[in-house]
């Protein structure tokens, strides 16, 4: 009999049956719960009173400085259809389905894709909400240690973010605290800051509780999930293959408004690779902000990022710092100037983004000048500039 050679990222007998019976019971709560859910809402929703249908129809065009000054454009429609139906007792139920299509140049680019589609039973301290949904939280505005399932850019003027396929279960207390739990299930790509993806057909579970303090208010997050051990083999080439893949994460955050409004999120992730080996991740953002009464008032925030990797939580081998400044204003009733720079300690650059925003009733122009890292994912990767000209319906 010839004994096979473990390739990296396989298990061997005894922590493949562990995994398959993880699958199992994981998928169960995914794949029999999440649908039933969504069936109790449907048959609600299905003598819906109120249905309104809304749109947003944006067109950009870049000059991307960092590629031979090339030109690129395209279009852009997001149409949504809401629905809503009062009960007795302060309940209801509502709902909210999204596409996002678009078409750009050159490459002749386009796609369609579902960008919102959830239910929600909520009532007067609670609601329940299924679906493919946006899930966000924190309170650090350009360098979020919490982006944990959102891709959204503070330099995006429409704040356009992918959502994640759930079930989101909030209450609310007399005192202003509230407690999340969330059922993650069918998100494959990475999610916000994630290094690597979650392994298919096993759900992610997590919570926060939020309450209020003097002058401010707190939170403790966790989340749990299994990382694809197959990325982890790709990227992590030189690291010892994923055995467990079991990610924890743990976070606490704050803010306060102690004339400036002051805030930090710290967090930190363990991913069990196997019974010898772990690798931890850990952020830090630490920010404040203050509008001063000049004029229709200056705005300025300031935030401090840090992030560091290794294979224990007191000893770190990877160190990132970046800060950011921002100042914005409003010029007239109609349009406002937003400034952010940031600078990064470990490449010694300074990068920087200039933008002027006019908003009317339906309408949004939006020019921005932007330099950043090149090859990052966001539509700011790079130099360049952006005109944007978006219509609301």
């Amino acid at each position: 009999m010839v004994k096979r050679t473990p390739k990296p990222g396989w298990l061997g007998p005894a922590q493949e049956d562990r995994r398959n019976m993880r699958i199992r019971s994981r998928k169960a709560m995914g794949v029999v719960v999440l649908p039933v859910l969504l069936l109790m809402v449907a048959d609600g929703l299905a003598r819906a009173r109120d249905v309104s249908l809304n749109g947003q129809l944006s067109s950009w065009i870049t000059r991307d400085e960092s590629a031979a000054d090339e030109i690129n454009g395209g279009l852009r429609y997001i149409p949504e259809l809401r629905m809503t139906r009062s009960l007795p007792d302060e309940r209801n139920f509502d709902g909210l389905f999204a596409l996002n299509g678009y078409a750009a140049v050159p490459g002749n680019r386009n796609d369609l894709k579902l960008y919102r589609a959830w239910l929600r039973y909520a009532g007067p301290r609670w609601e329940l909400r299924a679906g493919l949904q946006k899930i966000n939280f924190g309170p650090a505005r350009i360098l979020r240690s919490l982006m944990w399932f959102d891709r959204v850019d503070v330099r995006d003027p429409l704040q356009l973010t992918k959502g994640v396929y759930g079930v989101l279960y909030r209450r609310y207390t007399l005192n202003n605290a509230s407690f999340w739990f969330w059922d993650l299930y069918g998100n494959d790509d990475r999610k916000g800051l994630e290094r690597h993806p979650s392994e298919k057909d096993l759900a992610e579970l997590g919570g926060r509780y939020q309450f209020p303090v003097s002058r401010g208010e707190m939170a403790v997050t966790y989340h749990r999930r299994y990382v694809d051990p197959e990325d982890w083999a790709r990227i992590m080439v030189v690291s010892p293959p994923v055995l467990d893949g079991l990610e924890q994460r743990f976070a606490l955050d704050g803010i306060w408004d102690i004339g400036p409004g002051v805030w930090f999120e710290a967090a930190a992730s363990k991913l069990k690779v196997n019974s010898n080996t772990d690798f931890w991740q850990e952020y830090l953002t630490i920010g404040a902000d203050y509008t001063f009464d000049y004029g229709p008032g200056i705005h300025w925030l300031v935030e401090h990022f840090l992030y560091s990797s290794g294979s224990e939580a007191s000893h770190q081998d990877n160190i990132s710092r970046v800060t950011a400044v921002s100042v914005d204003f409003s010029v007239a009733m109609l349009d406002t100037l937003t400034a952010i720079g940031y600078y990064d300690w470990n490449r010694d650059r300074l990068y920087s983004f200039l933008g002027w925003q006019r908003t009317l009733d339906d309408y949004l122009v939006h020019v921005g000048v932007f330099e950043s890292v090149s090859g990052d994912t966001s539509d700011f990767s790079g130099s360049g500039l952006r005109l944007m000209f978006t219509y609301n319906h």
